[in-house]
């Protein structure tokens, strides 16, 4: 009877034994696929975090790549981006570490050996910088920012020319990529090449004119180029637009990076302006200076003293034969005034029918003009006002009278200087209708091309960074390796 009962207890309690395992075995399967990414989940969160990125929230992005690299460690796409975030973070030590462990599982990315060129650059191993450029080249010969970014890294090894070459093989890629342009100036430059690097600049800031980054370099160009006014405007319109990005931002890295564009022009106003000394006259009196003044586009100030108007050159363009202009208020006939667009001209007509014309930004032309009407050298006229305060349109040319109490040989003078005015103001009229249409004809284009073209924008050069426009050309061009693999 025992031994029956014991044979039939026996199966049971196996019964029993199978069952509890194998709920248990399906709790765990539950559960790991519960806590496990599919291979559609991964794809999501790598796009999330490419999305962060581009937000500026690289934390967050950071975050989300590893948290897919926790769930698969043999993720390629996890390891590049997250590489490239941190490179575009400055740590570019880990920058490597991930970009190596995309190679290792995928040694035909091009997209990792860039970025992993960028970042030994970085750290200064140019070397090694320059061996992962030149395989992301081999790997995928149609990528612009690869020949970019060994360019910047020939740069630093002080092979200029070979430099220009890599700029030159990038733009005949995408011939509107202002990067390129930027770097191409910056080479030229360093090899004397004044009148290329301006206009490297000049297309640089064609293809991006909203990049503080572009106005500033080709300010610094046309310095260099020995253009003064040029680069004085240049290097407002940096400013401008650094303001016009983020006020805040603008605040923030005035005293970094931004500290040194701006130091650069100053230290240009600085040693341009400060040559141009006046020593008035015994028993002359000084009443007001104006700097930023040009005559003949030479720089200098405008001095205005009890007995005379002079304009005193800086000291370079004395050097270069520029002399002052000195004429006594006693012979002043009529005063002028010429505003356009961020300028203005004032004209001086003399009883000996002589014309004198000196140009200046608005900022210096308003005062000037207050103060010599209330010096009663003459009558305030009613100038031209080119500066629309609604847009780009021109304002039309309002009546304007000139005081002549020296005979109808002055009128006649003062007319031919207004003349010669309404010439320079059509011709500005007319160059502004043309930025008008070449503006409406880019923004056609680029709304034409806006789903194939990825926006580009522009980044210091003087020391290798991953960029914004790294994190969106990257990623376009490992796109499209993938695409030419499949």
């Amino acid at each position: 009877m025992s031994e029956n009962i014991s044979r039939v207890i026996a199966p049971s309690a196996y019964f029993a034994t199978a069952r509890v395992l194998a709920i248990y075995l399906v709790t765990l399967i539950a559960l790991g696929s519960a806590t496990a990414l599919s291979p559609v989940d991964e794809s999501k969160e790598v796009a999330k975090a490419r999305s962060l990125a581009a937000e500026g929230r690289f934390d967050d992005a950071c975050n989300t790549l590893r948290g897919v690299l926790n769930v698969d460690k043999n993720n390629v796409d996890a390891h590049y981006f997250l590489g490239l975030v941190l490179g575009r973070q400055g740590k570019y030590e880990p920058s490597i570490s991930h970009e190596k462990a995309a190679l290792e599982l995928d040694p035909g990315n091009a997209a990792a050996y860039s970025i992993l060129g960028l970042s030994l650059g970085s750290l200064r191993q140019y070397s090694d910088a320059a061996l992962a450029l030149q395989e992301s080249i081999r790997l995928q010969p149609t990528a612009p920012s690869s020949y970019v970014n060994l360019a910047a890294i020939r740069e630093k090894q002080g092979e200029n020319l070979a430099a220009c070459d890599l700029y030159h093989r990038a733009l005949a890629i995408d011939p509107e990529y202002a990067r390129a342009y930027l770097g191409l100036g910056e080479a030229l430059g360093k090899l004397g090449r004044k009148k290329e690097q301006v206009e490297a600049c000049k297309q640089a800031v064609r293809f991006a004119p909203k990049s503080a980054m572009a106005h500033a370099k080709l300010g610094m160009a046309l310095s260099s180029a020995g253009d003064i006014g040029g680069s004085i405007g240049e290097g407002f319109a940096a400013n401008a637009l650094k303001v016009q990005e983020s006020w805040n931002e603008f605040l923030g890295t005035f005293l970094a990076a931004w500290g040194l564009v701006f130091l650069g022009f100053s230290l240009i106003f600085a040693v341009v302006f400060a040559g141009s000394r006046f020593k008035p006259q015994d028993g002359e009196t000084v009443l007001r200076s104006f700097f930023l003044t040009f005559h003949k586009d030479q720089p200098g100030r405008f001095v205005v003293t009890d007995s005379r108007l002079v304009f005193v050159p800086e000291i370079f363009s004395q050097a270069v034969g520029a002399t002052r202009v000195s004429i006594q208020r006693a012979q002043v006939e009529s005063i002028q005034y010429l505003s356009t667009m961020g300028s203005g001209t004032v004209s001086i007509l003399t009883r000996d029918q002589s014309v004198h014309q000196f140009r200046m930004p608005l900022l210096v032309l308003d005062p000037l003009r207050n103060f010599l009407v209330s010096q009663a050298l003459t009558e305030e006229t009613s100038g031209i006002d080119l500066s629309s305060k609604s847009g780009s349109s021109v304002a039309p040319a309002e009546p304007r009278t000139v005081s002549a109490p020296y005979g109808e040989a002055a009128v006649v003078a003062a007319k031919a200087v207004l003349a010669a005015e309404e010439v320079e103001r059509e011709k500005t009229m007319a160059a502004q209708a043309e930025v008008q249409e070449g503006e409406q004809a880019r923004e056609k284009a680029a709304l034409a091309s806006a789903e194939n073209q990825t926006e580009k924008t522009v980044s210091s050069l003087e020391e290798l960074e991953i960029t914004e426009v790294d994190i969106e050309k990257s990623a376009a061009e490992k796109e499209n390796g993938d695409d030419n693999k499949v």
